[in-house]
């Protein structure tokens, strides 16, 4: 296991530093405050793993080689595909930020899961915003926590890894055979429909601290009308775009009451509440105690 605390000097081979990275993998856990990194011109790909990471606080933006910038914020994660290059800004403002890179065995070792074969033709992870469900999400935080504190124990840690890639791969099987659930006739129907989806979820994800975000903005960024919108992602999701929006916004404000210092109506209007009597029902509603009640985990 290797935990990075600060970037390598040159003096310490970059080589040798990154080809261990990637083997061994990295747990990274700090806080952050306007960090700018640019494209390396000297990319490997040999020293690329797949990653995750997600934040609490403030907002990561990444601009990947191809154009597309993704901005991580409070709720969900972000995976990165291995051969994806980025260049990274921070807002400045401090925050956690954490981010998991597999070691190269668990990858490797996934391609050739004799457990289920036919299932595992593709166990390539893709760069994907998402919203991990509470038992990985919970495993994300853990490792990310334990490895912060100097936890060193070898074999929980690869258990723990294995696991956390295993499910990731499970989600993003099960997003993929969602699109099956959408009731249209042609197969490249039903993906384009599953992609809108994903645009309108991804929507969500990047601007849910937004007070006026509603069904008619998400419907213009999933370029669907606000009925197709709704019925398409009930299909996919099991759940209404406005219903999920507020599973977001508790996620992020979970985050926020967890690993910030912020006061609770602070908090609500960073989760897109104008009102901080709906916004302590909504999380009282959701998570079955009052904010105050959230403990501060440093």
């Amino acid at each position: 296991m290797l935990l990075l605390t600060k970037t390598p000097s040159a003096e310490s081979g970059l080589e040798n530093y990154y080809e261990r990275q990637a083997r061994e993998g990295m747990v990274h856990s700090s806080m952050m405050c306007g960090e700018r990194f640019e494209l390396a011109d000297n990319y490997n790909e040999d020293w690329a793993s797949p990653a995750i990471t997600w934040a609490a606080g403030g907002k990561e933006q990444y601009l990947f080689s191809n154009s597309d910038t993704i901005t991580v914020r409070s709720a969900g994660a972000l995976i990165i595909a291995r051969e994806a290059r980025y260049a990274y800004a921070a807002s400045n403002e401090n925050f956690r930020s954490n981010m998991i890179t597999f070691p190269r065995w668990v990858v490797e070792a996934a391609k050739h899961d004799a457990l289920d074969p036919i299932k595992r033709n593709d166990t390539t992870l893709a760069t994907a915003l998402f919203l991990p469900d509470d038992t990985t999400q919970s495993r994300m935080n853990t490792i990310a926590s334990r490895c912060a504190h100097g936890f060193d124990d070898e074999s929980w840690y690869m258990e723990q890894i294995a696991l956390l890639y295993s499910e990731l791969i499970d989600h993003q099987d099960m997003r993929i055979a969602s699109r099956d659930k959408i009731n249209a006739t042609k197969k490249s129907t039903r993906a384009e429909l599953a992609r809108r989806v994903e645009r309108a979820h991804h929507y969500m994800l990047e601007a849910f601290h937004n007070t006026h975000l509603d069904i008619n903005e998400l419907s213009k960024a999933a370029c669907l009308s606000p009925y197709h919108l709704i019925r398409v992602f009930k299909a996919v999701t099991g759940q209404t775009p406005m219903r999920r929006l507020a599973a977001i916004r508790m996620e992020a404000a979970l985050r926020l009451l967890q690993y910030t210092a912020m006061k609770t109506a602070k908090v609500a209007n960073a989760v897109g509440y104008s009102d901080r009597t709906a916004f302590f029902k909504a999380f009282k509603s959701h998570y079955g105690c009052a904010p105050s009640a959230i403990d501060r985990i440093n």
